[in-house]
């Protein structure tokens, strides 16, 4: 099941969404499993200003329903309304009957740090989510799987390519071969959806 995008907003902002963090650098070294772990996150994160700004809007319009960052893997979770979902999928289902917008607020935004703070990056893949990696590096460029799975919540398995730019891995592209979709990261930095 779906739901509706306005109220995921409000239930974000009400957790306390912060500003993103800055990204995490690949290093010059092969793309590993655990370092693609560390970059998926932010990868498929969200903008957290925007979120705020929906929620304090009382009529939000089309217009301002844009991420910054363009179509980052969580944005296009949340604002997808399919027409034909497809039967069993695996790149993304929801796992729950009935959607808690307050539970799927909470596992977006993240574990809370010692001092009980939500993470900067709101993201439907925190490294805790994640139940396997995989990665085959092939020069400077690598593809690979992420696994992951919020209990009671939703869970999926997406491919996903990286990249080296200016000496250091990036994610490029994300795949869901179920939907059809593949969302790439462009040359002006915003994702997009092909």
């Amino acid at each position: 099941m779906w739901i509706n995008r306005l109220a995921l907003v409000a239930a974000l902002a009400a957790v306390g969404c912060s500003k993103p963090a800055p990204p995490v650098g690949g290093g010059d070294d092969a793309l590993t499993p655990e370092k693609a772990r560390a970059l998926i996150p932010d990868a498929a994160g969200v903008d957290a200003k925007t979120f705020e700004m929906l929620a304090t809007d009382q009529a939000p319009t089309p217009d301002k329903l844009v991420e910054p960052r363009g179509q980052t893997l969580t944005w296009w979770v949340m604002a997808h309304e399919p027409r034909d979902i497809p039967k069993n999928p695996t790149s993304f289902k929801f796992t729950a009957e009935q959607i808690n917008p307050s539970a799927l607020a909470n596992a977006i935004s993240g574990p809370k740090d010692k001092d009980g703070k939500y993470r900067p990056v709101s993201t439907l893949i925190h490294p805790e989510y994640i139940t396997d990696c995989t990665c085959k590096v092939e020069g400077e460029a690598a593809m690979g799987t992420v696994s992951f799975k919020v209990d009671k919540l939703y869970e999926g398995k997406i491919d996903y390519t990286a990249r080296k730019k200016d000496g250091k891995w990036r994610i490029e592209e994300f795949r869901l071969p179920d939907y059809k979709v593949t969302l790439a990261l462009g040359a002006d930095g915003k994702w997009v959806k092909k």
